[in-house]
């Protein structure tokens, strides 16, 4: 038995799926990306958080374990407990009560949260779409007997 002529119009089809597929898995490698890098921000705030917490039942000269990363520390003295500086960007930091560091550090958890999840969202429609056009291609493939 012979396999059918493809036609101009299937060829163009699968060109244009080929180039679909190639963009929707270069979209989910990137929306991947970004949730990774979300994420290692989420967990810095969390840290921040934590720090401050613990900050809340010292005192002056005070010691406390300060998270550097990596899960490492380092061991200092408290001078100021009730005081941090935050960054506003630019290499520019402001000296503020602990308490609005905090609540600065929770909104900012909040809003990336809320991106997480619409990443995750756009993920769950990209992909959706990725498999619709596989779907299809694999549809094409088997009309023209190019897959057994």
């Amino acid at each position: 038995m012979s396999q059918p002529a493809m036609t101009d119009e299937s060829l163009n089809r699968v060109k244009i799926l080929q180039q679909e597929i190639e963009q929707l898995q270069g979209n989910l490698g990137t929306i991947e990306q970004q949730i990774g890098l979300i994420s290692r921000v989420l967990s810095s705030l969390n840290d921040a958080i934590i720090t401050q917490e613990e900050l809340k039942n010292k005192k002056t000269g005070d010691d406390i374990l300060v998270p550097i990363g990596g899960s490492n520390y380092i061991l200092c003295t408290i001078k100021e407990p009730n005081n941090t500086f935050i960054s506003i960007g630019s290499g520019i930091s402001l000296h503020t009560e602990i308490l609005n560091s905090e609540k600065r550090n929770k909104a900012q958890i909040e809003n990336l949260d809320q991106n997480v999840n619409q990443l995750q969202e756009q993920y769950t429609q990209f992909n959706q779409m990725l498999n619709s056009r596989r779907q299809e291609l694999l549809q094409i493939a088997q009309q023209y007997q190019i897959l057994g």
